[in-house]
């Protein structure tokens, strides 16, 4: 499906977007601004086609609290992609000339990871699916890559909580594995969070169907727990600083923060509250246009806007936090 209009869905995705066989010369580029202060790393690969899972860890050597981003765990939700590299970039070429992002980097270190599904980005990157979400694995055993069903989502994969999800067949889009991180790619992840104590994680998605559009979502909670509740009442506040900062693509208002728990399921950001008490949320990116539709592959010029206005929420919020604690 292809349209030009302002407001669509534009598929195959046009050359504004970062493709898989470009993200690895894109980072290598971004961190040869600056070789001192970026290092460019493999945490891994995928399943089936053994694909780098890459990583920019960008950093100054007083900073000591560590922040991750994640762009992406399915295939077809490229805008995450889009700004986590743009995002590694900024940091690289202002990490001195503007005030805010110089006080962001004297306390923290970045590890940014634009995807930890890079066989269904590369799926979509190729025109083959627009929506290929999981990773391509072979789950219904039949020898073959059935595009539209095959594969695990990365994001019901990691090891909290992932029994107490309802199971779903192999064909099933939230289909969560045979066992906990049973992907390579979350077993990537997993060795990272080992490796680093993350005080701040956010995962970017894009909602295809619209339900979850411009939205941000934190960790389900354990009802009666005072100081999970405490924690999460203090990141709902920093979360609804970055959501007040977000205008809508296609509507008036601004993101908003989910209010109640969220579900109780082996995502990414689970995972880290739960594990590590890392304060983690997952952004939704892209909107829904007047016609109701959910646009999240947009034109150009609509993703630079969103590219644009996240990092400068993101800049703001990370400034009052650098300075705060």
């Amino acid at each position: 499906m292809g349209c030009s209009a302002n407001s669509a869905n534009i598929y195959p995705l046009p050359k504004a977007y970062l493709h898989y066989n470009q993200l690895h010369s894109r980072l290598t580029e971004i961190s040869g601004l600056d070789p001192a202060l970026a290092q460019l790393h493999v945490l891994g690969f995928s399943g089936t086609e053994e694909l780098p899972i890459l990583a920019l860890q960008i950093g100054k050597a007083q900073a000591q609290r560590n922040i991750l981003i994640i762009g992406q765990h399915h295939g077809d939700e490229v805008l995450g992609v889009e700004l986590s590299v743009a995002l590694a970039a900024e940091l690289m070429r202002k990490h001195e000339s503007d005030k805010l992002w110089k006080q962001i980097m004297d306390e923290y270190r970045f590890f940014i990871v634009p995807t930890i599904n890079p066989e269904g980005w590369k799926r979509v990157c190729d025109g083959e699916y627009q929506f290929k979400r999981k990773n391509n694995r072979d789950t219904n055993k039949n020898g073959r890559l059935d595009i539209r069903a095959d594969g695990v989502d990365l994001n019901r994969n990691y090891p909290v909580f992932w029994a107490d999800q309802v199971p779903v067949p192999p064909g099933h889009a939230n289909y969560k594995g045979e066992r906990p991180a049973s992907e390579t790619e979350v077993q990537a992840i997993l060795k990272l969070a080992e490796k680093h104590l993350f005080e701040l994680a956010i995962f970017y998605h894009s909602s295809s169907t619209g339900a979850f559009s411009e939205k941000i979502f934190l960790p389900n909670r354990i009802i009666g727990d005072e100081e999970q509740e405490r924690r999460l009442d203090e990141l709902f506040i920093f979360a609804q600083g970055y959501a007040q900062r977000v205008k809508k693509d296609y509507q008036k208002g601004y993101y908003q923060v989910g209010e109640g728990n969220t579900s109780r399921v082996g995502n990414a950001r689970n995972f880290f509250f739960h594990t590590y008490q890392t304060d983690a949320f997952l952004v939704e990116l892209g909107g829904i246009n007047s016609a109701g539709i959910s646009v999240v592959h947009p034109n150009a010029n609509m993703k630079d806007k969103i590219m644009k206005k996240n990092l400068a929420a993101l800049r703001q919020v990370l400034y009052q936090r650098a300075k705060s604690k």
